[in-house]
């Protein structure tokens, strides 16, 4: 006799198991990747850079000499443009991931992505606005 039933069905348990520990394994190790993305956005052709971390939160700004020389409310427009497209950036690496690890049509990376992420990044919602007319005023 080569095993009986309840062989086969511990033995497939086990397996069970087995596989539920490797995904869970899985998922910790792409939940921890996931938390050290970023986005990253660009406005006045470079001259003005944004960072967001996963909480949407800014976390690196870079305005260059050549960007202030546009004046305040240029610049002001230039870095919320930045943002809006800092925050597009990290959806998408988000989604990505998600996709990749879950599949892009899974529940799961629809949970991420619309809920979770979204929440934190809201100006990626939007299209980035347009830059205001030539700057008034003096230069700071």
């Amino acid at each position: 006799m080569v095993g009986s039933p309840a062989d086969d069905a511990y033995g497939d348990i086990d397996a069970q198991i087995r596989e539920a520990q490797e995904r869970a394994d899985r998922s910790g190790a792409w939940a921890a990747q996931v938390q050290q993305l970023t986005g990253r956005g660009t406005a006045l052709r470079g001259g003005v850079t944004v960072e967001v971390d996963q909480g949407g939160t800014v976390v690196r700004l870079g305005i260059s000499d050549a960007a202030a020389a546009h004046g305040g409310q240029m610049v002001a427009q230039a870095v919320l443009q930045a943002n809006t497209a800092a925050q597009q950036d990290l959806r998408r690496r988000v989604e990505e991931s998600t996709s990749a690890m879950f599949g892009a049509g899974s529940p799961t990376t629809a949970a991420v992505v619309v809920d979770e992420v979204a929440r934190h990044t809201p100006a990626a919602g939007g299209e980035p606005t347009e830059p205001p007319g030539p700057a008034r005023g003096g230069s700071w």
